[in-house]
């Protein structure tokens, strides 16, 4: 969901499925919401962005980066959960038009092969 942005990135407007990441002026990074997949908490690890004196500088850089995408996500969050809740409920209640539907994933089937996974770990 969250991606590093690419050159066609900076002319597509933000919709329903796609928002731009910006630090500044600068386009940091993209959200396709089209891509978002369904994950179990327990199955989420923290990334430590803590910038340590022995870190190569391009550990740093990224680093710095994922600092400024999570800043971004958070002052955005409800916004951010809002509009994966509204495009998650277009597709599964067949809402949205072909070409939306076809961008996106399949949820439902997503969250089938989660719940599968899960009954395994436990």
């Amino acid at each position: 969901m969250l991606n590093h942005p690419k050159e066609k990135h900076k002319t597509m407007n933000n919709d329903i499925d796609f928002t731009r990441i910006y630090d500044g002026e600068r386009l940091i990074g993209v959200m396709n919401f089209n891509t978002m997949i369904p994950v179990e908490e327990s199955l989420i690890r923290v990334l430590n962005v803590k910038i340590n004196p022995n870190d190569s500088a391009a550990e740093k850089a990224y680093k710095i980066l994922c600092s400024k995408e999570l800043d971004w996500i958070q002052k955005n969050q409800d916004a951010i959960i809002r509009k994966a809740k509204k495009l998650y409920k277009m597709i599964v209640n067949g809402q949205a038009n072909h070409n939306l539907k076809r961008r996106c994933l399949e949820f439902k089937k997503l969250e089938a092969v989660l719940a599968k996974r899960i009954n395994k770990i436990e």
